[in-house]
């Protein structure tokens, strides 16, 4: 089976401005290549310090062990050292091995290669090598070893670190905490940078986002690919040449900020595809053929990928879920992050809230099942997570501490990637209230085989509201102890309110999925191109109650059902959609279209916006800002 939406998301490519070219023995300057674990790619490229608060010594290392760097030069190594303070003996080394021994009782790092003594400073120490090491194919590592003369509180943790993880980004020994040379690249690496003498001077790699992109007929399609540095000059302009469609083509990129000489450091570029007339898959090679007007000299110039050209593009509507409790005082994030997007996209988002209680003497009243049957693993509150697949924060998006609504550029970019099908959903309610039916329709617009597809409907209340324990919203940003400078007005009740904010109206709240009930629903393994499938599924509102075996439901006028497709290879949502509120006879409008009334937009119970009345319901928004339910015959 091919899958169709595993795509590259990279949201924060960094250009860094770091120092390009160094001095050479001779006082010169010259251009060279700085090897980096600190490279800004993808989301995860914070900085800060790790250490033990102990008064001890410190060995610091990582490992060069690309074949890429043989040959290469070390002509200089520069010191993260901040801002620290009451430290001396500093040394930069190189060694073919970590090796401790016994010295005057003491476990003291030994390197086999050099040592060098460094004059102290703050910040960044640059450290030209007396004697420059050419790096062979046995690796090297490369560290730094200084001495603690009294722990304060600039030294408690004095090794300076990214949280991008590398394989032989960080190795330490200390005289109290490491006794032995220990590997925890798995955490986050050094940012110590090492200078090298011999790299290509203009040299990119090309990557892809995805082994497949997607577009549709009779159009241009825009593609996205990344250009890696690997050369000494950086990356400020390149040149490009591409196959597609049998069609030898080329085109040019100027980065509006340049790549540093830092190795691997990264920025994406599009390029855009002619229009193609036929559905099909369309093999795409792309080369860089210069860096900087310069011919480009590096080994993997070039990348293979391939784009399906569909007739239509499937609408991609990305899930939220969110994990919180009224008892989680920063769980008012994720109470803003949904209101905020809903004011924001209140037509295609879609997200589910799921409560959780601390504790039977410490209840959340809309708490519907257990932390371990949260679809989606949670370690702590608030949590999220988009589409199964993401982890984010449901304010902040990937920055936990954002103070602005990150989350819409995670949720905008997340919705831009291709969905392997469409899906809508419509439900009904019983006329004796007792039960909700909900039908998902589902269009694949290619043939799959293996497929391991189904769909899970999740019964949403809008409105939830009440008195008494555990409705009070337990609230850390009152008074503005968090600061009061947050984007969105939906936050002003809770930096202006008090420890607890009561009165709330709880939205998007799961109450009910047949994940649970046993009723999620199959499709075949086969699936045919462009033909519908239904799949229904009922939920009996009787047994909708909470934990503590109470009624939840409050207004079954502020239901509604999320049906997500989901791909049950990796358990990720491929797909998304949801209801309005259920077509109950007390809600629907009879009013003529011809009526004394200006139309803004038109929907179907979808969510889906449409040119005109159809038959059946309709959700009509007029210019005066009300919602009519109107009943076409």
């Amino acid at each position: 089976m091919i899958k169709l939406r595993k795509l590259t998301i990279c949201l924060s490519i960094l250009a860094l401005s770091l120092i390009t070219t160094t001095a050479s023995a001779d006082g010169t300057k010259k251009d060279r290549l700085i090897y980096s674990l600190d490279t800004g790619i993808g989301i995860t490229g914070d900085r800060g310090n790790v250490g033990t608060p102990l008064q001890q010594d410190y060995d610091v290392a990582i490992r060069i062990n690309d074949k890429k760097f043989v040959g290469m030069t070390i002509a200089a190594v520069r010191v993260p050292m901040g801002e620290v303070e009451n430290i001396s003996n500093l040394k930069v080394w190189l060694s073919k091995e970590l090796k401790l021994e016994t010295v005057n009782g003491k476990k003291t790092n030994v390197p086999d290669v050099l040592s060098q003594d460094v004059a102290m400073a703050k910040g960044w120490i640059e450290v030209p090598l007396e004697h420059p090491y050419t790096i062979t194919d046995e690796g090297i590592y490369v560290g730094y070893s200084f001495k603690m003369d009294k722990l304060d509180d600039t030294n408690k943790r004095p090794v300076r670190i990214t949280t991008e993880l590398h394989e032989g980004g960080l190795f330490l020994h200390t005289s109290r905490s490491y006794r032995s040379w220990t590997d925890v690249s798995d955490q986050c690496s050094s940012l110590l940078q090492v200078e090298l003498d011999g790299a290509p001077m203009y040299a990119a790699s090309v990557l892809p986002g995805t082994t497949t992109y997607f577009g549709a007929t009779g159009r241009e399609n825009s593609v996205t690919f990344y250009v890696e540095n690997h050369g000494a000059t950086g990356v400020k302009s390149i040149e490009y040449a591409y196959t597609y469609d049998g069609k030898n083509l080329t085109g040019s990129y100027k980065l509006p900020t340049a790549l540093s000489s830092i190795y691997g450091v990264t920025t994406s570029f599009d390029v855009k595809l002619p229009s193609v007339e036929n559905k099909n898959y369309y093999p795409l090679d792309i080369t860089i053929t210069k860096v900087n007007d310069n011919d480009n000299e590096d080994e993997e110039k070039q990348t293979s990928s391939q784009i399906c050209i569909f007739d239509k593009l499937p609408k991609h509507r990305a899930v939220l879920e969110e994990y919180t409790g009224t008892w989680c005082g920063y769980c008012p994030r994720g109470y803003v992050g949904l209101a905020a997007m809903n004011r924001l996209h209140p037509e295609d988002f879609i997200a589910l809230s799921y409560h959780n209680s601390e504790s039977a003497d410490n209840p959340d009243p809309m708490e519907v099942m257990p932390g371990q049957y949260f679809p989606s693993v949670i370690t702590s509150f608030p949590g999220a997570w988009v589409d199964r697949a993401y982890e984010v924060d449901a304010y902040g998006g990937f920055w936990a501490s954002s103070k602005d609504l990150g989350i819409e550029t995670v949720w905008q970019a997340v919705c831009d990637m291709l969905a392997e099908a469409d899906i809508n959903v419509d439900a009904t309610i019983s006329d004796d209230n007792s039960t909700v039916t909900a039908t998902a329709t589902l269009n694949f617009p290619l043939k799959i085989d293996n497929a391991k597809y189904g769909v899970e409907y999740v019964l949403v209340a809008d409105g939830l509201t009440g008195t008494g324990q555990g409705w009070d919203q337990r609230n850390y940003y009152a008074n503005g102890k968090q600061g009061k400078d947050f984007s969105e007005p939906e936050f002003k009740q809770f930096v202006e309110g008090d420890s607890y904010v009561s009165g709330l109206k709880f939205d998007d709240v799961a109450i009910a999925t047949t994940r649970l009930t046993g009723d999620n629903q199959y499709l075949p393994e086969s699936i045919e191109q462009d033909n519908d499938y239904k799949l229904t599924a009922t939920f009996n509102l009787n047994k909708v109650r909470n934990t503590q075996n109470q009624p939840i439901i409050q207004d079954i006028k502020k239901l509604r059902v999320v049906a997500m497709l989901i791909d049950y290879n990796d358990g990720t949502v491929v797909n998304a959609a949801k209801t309005g509120y259920f077509a109950d006879p007390a809600g629907i409008s009879n009013v003529n279209t011809n009526g004394n009334f200006e139309i803004r937009a038109i929907y179907d119970i979808s969510g889906r916006k449409l040119d005109a009345m159809q038959k059946g319901l309709n959700i009509v928004k007029t210019v005066d800002g009300k919602t009519t339910k109107i009943f076409m015959k």
